[in-house]
């Protein structure tokens, strides 16, 4: 009912000249479509069928992140601008729209099937601080879009402290920021029990150097995930220096273990 209401508003905004506009006519006027499964590297999301500093190649001797990396397309033109819409403008009903999407992106790779048993969508969580800002959890609502499309659930076992966001801003000025950015939303068996076992698939609306989704699969991996994946709106061009492997940050992923004594 919502989404419903938000689509009509957004209708309503689009007739009236007022607001964002429709987003089925913002990808119509952009005759934008996702990319086409697999043509970019499956272990980093880079654009081209296999970069250089992976191979391409999934399943390499270090496993720090998610196995494969689907996504929507590069983070450049119009797709680029709809997501940062969706996050600092409040477009809901494009980030609806791009979720959707996403979701059947997950179906076309062959990553998960519809309505597969055994799966379940984990947004990377956004600070509260961040949320309350700018009134919209962009990871979640992706989430919560592709998860209804592919009729598999939600999972919101972390939270990232707040801290994070310093952490992010001290390591762009060249200090280190190797404290772990999230921890557990609640008890380790409460949180585990929806992750354990399952296929689980980190969200996020866009994928730089892989660090956060390198940490978010640190902790699926703790609470006993039996495969990661992850699905992003968009990928952003690597740095030159750029070493992945499979599913490796060159920054690397803080460990849980570290903050795990808060909940033990």
């Amino acid at each position: 009912m919502a989404v419903l209401s938000r689509c009509i508003q957004d209708a309503f905004d689009a007739l009236l000249g007022r607001g964002m506009p429709a987003p089925v006519d913002a990808v119509r006027d952009a005759a934008w479509a996702p990319d086409a499964p697999w043509a970019w590297c499956p272990a980093c999301g880079c654009t081209g069928g296999g970069c250089a500093s992976c191979g391409g190649a999934v399943g390499g001797a270090r496993v720090a992140g998610p196995t494969t990396v689907i996504r929507l397309g590069a983070h450049a033109g119009e797709l680029r601008d709809w997501v940062i819409a969706v996050k600092h403008a409040k477009w809901e009903s494009m980030g609806e729209l791009l979720g959707a999407e996403l979701g059947r992106q997950l179906a076309r790779c062959g990553v998960v099937s519809q309505a597969a048993q055994g799966t379940v969508l984990v947004p990377v969580p956004t600070p509260w601080i961040r949320v309350r800002e700018r009134g919209i959890d962009h990871a979640r609502l992706l989430a919560t879009a592709a998860a209804r499309t592919l009729g598999t659930g939600v999972a919101r076992p972390l939270r990232q402290l707040a801290r994070g966001t310093l952490g992010d801003r001290a390591a762009r000025a060249g200090r280190s920021a190797q404290r772990a950015r999230f921890s557990l939303r609640a008890s380790p068996g409460r949180c585990r029990a929806p992750i354990a076992g399952r296929h689980a698939v980190i969200v996020d609306d866009v994928r730089t150097t892989g660090s956060t989704l390198a940490e978010v699969a640190s902790w699926l991996r703790w609470l006993g995930a039996a495969r990661i994946d992850a699905a992003v709106a968009t990928v952003a061009a690597p740095a030159p220096e750029c070493g992945q492997t499979v599913g490796t940050s060159t920054q690397g992923a803080a460990s849980p273990c570290g903050v795990l004594r808060h909940h033990l």
